[in-house]
């Protein structure tokens, strides 16, 4: 069987290189029978529909896959829509990622969608393709819905966790046939270490996903097989623009001894000479307890960080979230202090570590005031590249229902994140993390988010883009102009082609 997964990225973001897509389509080629290829919007957008008639006419799948995000309901709805009108009335095309796992009955019922993967997509799609193949029943396939003649459908019960991650094949990011013109904008590739989060954050998907499927969700790789993944997507990249790996593990070093392992085998391996990495990390991730009835994280891990340092850890991105401790721990339930933030960004800049500081505007029963105190905040630790997120609703809806006030309908929750009548963003801003639409509130209107939004920025950028003109003169404007233009020859959405100049073209990567 022949299957082609897309990735319906019509939102002009030019760094959606997915990596689930890519574990998936590898897994299907190198340990099945089947056939797996990439169909991605990103940069084809502009001609989106004649780009999947030509891709179904090149490949001639059997099957067609959908990753669907909640941001990308929207396109992921068209895409059906022009499959089942211009393209193929019959082909079974099946759905997975974050949003199906979590809303599995919506997604079935979507019309045109024949099956739904709910949970890790490997080992269900892999049976769901050999039961197509021999027309077998799909009954017993775990982790599947799927449609019936009658219009109804059928829930197996959920598939386990994968158990052995590092026993899946390296992602073969040539999958994109666009590699390189991803590569061009972010210098970067996603790698990924481990699976889930142990973490109670509520702004996070992750914390209702653990409960999906049963089984241990929070998963490490073999550090030895990261390392030697690392190793490998460096020697196809290396000389292709690849100049930082980007692990996208939530929380990389929360393991003190498998850090020190990873780190030890980087530098045996020659990596930290040859590829500089931008990690995620917490507030707390660095304190230890002192010991049985101590108060917790009560010392700062000093040897942990020069062990990232050594092994060439060069950014380190931490979620600082809001300003108030109330937003960030009775909220959002990072279960983080203030004090512990702003040691954290004091001794990454000590050991001569690039900061990025998260934060998300207009929260949950967040005030206006409570806003500005993330801008001080913000100012207070310095941040290398400081970046401003609006809070949206998403697939889950826990929290709101926590704090009350809020209509959590399936019809609500789709005005509020799709083209609402009073949206002050447009469609394409409207499905990225970067410039999403803001939440209606009792506390602040959407209005005051999206300036505020601007002026946060206006304030960073400008201090930044001072520094880079000082240091560069006049490469940095050359490079701006080559940048920029690129970008628009590719039809990107220009804002966020800006954030990624900022962030990684030339010297802008490391200050």
């Amino acid at each position: 069987m022949k299957i082609s997964v897309i990735s319906p990225n019509l939102s002009g973001c030019v760094s959606i290189l997915d990596t689930g897509v890519t574990y998936l389509a590898t897994y299907i080629n190198e340990r099945t029978s089947h056939d797996a290829s990439i169909w991605d919007y990103t940069f084809n957008r502009h001609r989106w529909q004649s780009y999947l008639l030509e891709k179904y006419k090149k490949d001639k799948p059997d099957v067609i896959g959908i990753t669907h995000t909640t941001l990308y309901t929207s396109y992921v709805v068209e895409t059906i829509k022009e499959i089942r009108n211009n393209i193929s009335k019959d082909i079974p095309i099946v759905l997975g990622g974050y949003h199906p796992t979590l809303r599995p009955r919506e997604s079935i019922n979507l019309p045109g969608v024949d099956a739904v993967i709910c949970g890790e997509g490997e080992y269900i799609l892999s049976n769901y393709l050999d039961a197509l193949e021999s027309k077998s029943e799909l009954y017993n396939i775990p982790g599947l819905l799927f449609k019936l003649n009658n219009g109804s459908y059928f829930e197996n019960s959920r598939a386990g966790w994968i158990e052995d991650i590092s026993s899946l094949p390296f992602p073969d990011y040539e999958l994109w046939e666009d590699i390189d013109k991803y590569l061009y904008f972010i210098q970067q590739l996603w790698l990924i270490g481990s699976r889930g989060c142990p973490y109670p954050c509520t702004n996070c998907e992750e914390v209702y996903i653990k409960d999906a499927s049963p089984g241990n969700r929070f998963r490490y790789r073999d550090p030895q097989n990261y390392v030697d993944e690392i190793k490998f997507q460096f020697e196809r990249f290396g000389d292709r623009g690849l100049r930082m790996g980007h692990p996208f593990d939530p929380v990389f070093p929360i393991n003190a001894q498998w850090t020190r392992e990873f780190c030890s085998k980087y530098i045996d391996a020659g990596m930290h000479t040859k590829l500089p990495l931008s990690i995620f990390a917490r507030g707390d991730t660095f304190y230890l307890h002192e010991g049985p009835g101590s108060a917790r994280f009560q010392t700062f891990d000093h040897d942990r960080v020069k062990c990232l340092a050594e092994a060439g850890v060069r950014e380190v991105r931490i979620g600082v979230e809001t300003g108030t401790d109330r937003m960030r721990n009775e909220i959002h339930k990072k279960m983080c202090t203030t004090k512990q933030l702003e040691e954290t960004f004091h001794y990454m800049q000590k050991h001569d570590m690039n900061t990025i500081a998260y934060n998300m505007l207009g929260g949950p029963t967040e005030t206006r005031s409570e806003m500005f105190e993330t801008l001080k905040l913000n100012w207070k630790l310095k941040p290398n590249k400081p970046i401003f997120f609006i809070y949206q609703m998403l697939a889950h809806d826990t929290q709101l229902s926590q704090v009350g006030n809020y209509d959590l309908s399936p019809d609500a929750i789709s005005k509020d994140i799709f083209n609402s009548e009073d949206s002050e963003r447009s469609v394409e801003d409207q499905s990225t993390i970067q410039f999403g639409e803001p939440m209606q509130s009792k506390t602040f209107s959407k209005n005051f988010v999206v300036y505020f939004q601007l002026f946060c920025y206006s304030i960073f950028i400008g201090r930044r883009i001072s520094k880079m003109i000082f240091k560069q003169r006049f490469e940095f404007f050359k490079n701006l102009y080559i940048y920029m233009r690129r970008g628009y020859k590719e039809k990107a959405n220009m804002k966020i082609v800006f954030a990624y100049f900022l962030g990684s073209c030339e010297d802008n990567l490391f200050e």
